[in-house]
């Protein structure tokens, strides 16, 4: 544990939660303490994995452009169409 001087300072912006640590901190125990423990507490985060959504969106977009009619040309298929022989636009 750090010395109390290395320690970040805690700020408390609400009214209502200084009053309360006031009150948690009468038993001894320093504002770090009850401010940790009550991290503790708290749940952990989930953090919801939703690959499996972005990739169906991605099909999705894919399967749609893949039926359009006329196709979308592939770049070497443009390549094609659009310039000559000799790298010139036709």
């Amino acid at each position: 544990m750090q010395t109390r001087r290395a320690q970040p300072a805690i700020t408390i912006r609400s009214q209502r939660a200084l009053d309360r640590l006031r009150v948690l901190t009468r038993s001894g125990r320093s504002q770090a303490q009850i401010v940790e423990e009550a991290l503790d507490r708290m749940p952990d985060e989930v953090v919801e994995d939703d690959r499996a959504k972005r990739l169906a969106r991605l099909d999705a977009i894919i399967a749609r452009t893949s039926t359009r009619n006329p196709p979308i040309p592939s770049m070497a298929e443009f390549d094609a169409q659009e310039y000559d022989e000799s790298g010139d636009l036709r």
